[in-house]
């Protein structure tokens, strides 16, 4: 009996050394930042720099979108005020030519109207 509790007193130090030793290990190994993230902390993390990615790019495209139409109105605006102007220059002289039609038209019937000859 007696050798039988001699040894089993070094095999249970020993035992217990070891798991000891082993559970100091096995921290070491979760204390690592790669290690501790999950799948899903990493699914998250690249879901996350995709979504700002993608976010950058439409608003480039937004901003540029914006200084089209912004140079495109200023184009509409010079040639709408290009096109008044013409179109006023053209009305004036329509009314100019107008104006001396319609005078010579009563010159004309003036001296018509003297020969005592009568046109209508």
């Amino acid at each position: 009996m007696m050798f039988q509790n001699a040894i089993l007193i070094p095999t249970r130090i020993t035992l217990a050394y070891a798991a000891r030793t082993s559970l100091l290990t096995a921290r070491h190994l979760h204390a690592s930042p790669v290690a501790c993230k999950t799948a899903t902390e990493k699914v998250t993390e690249v879901a996350d720099k995709v979504n700002k990615s993608v976010g950058r790019g439409l608003e480039s495209a937004i901003e540029t979108g914006e200084q089209v139409t912004e140079k495109t109105k200023q184009t509409l605006g010079a040639t709408k005020d290009r096109a008044a102007d013409s179109a006023k220059s053209t009305m004036d002289k329509t009314k100019t030519k107008t104006r001396e039609t319609s005078h010579a038209a009563v010159d004309k019937r003036q001296k018509g109207s003297g020969d005592g000859v009568e046109r209508e």
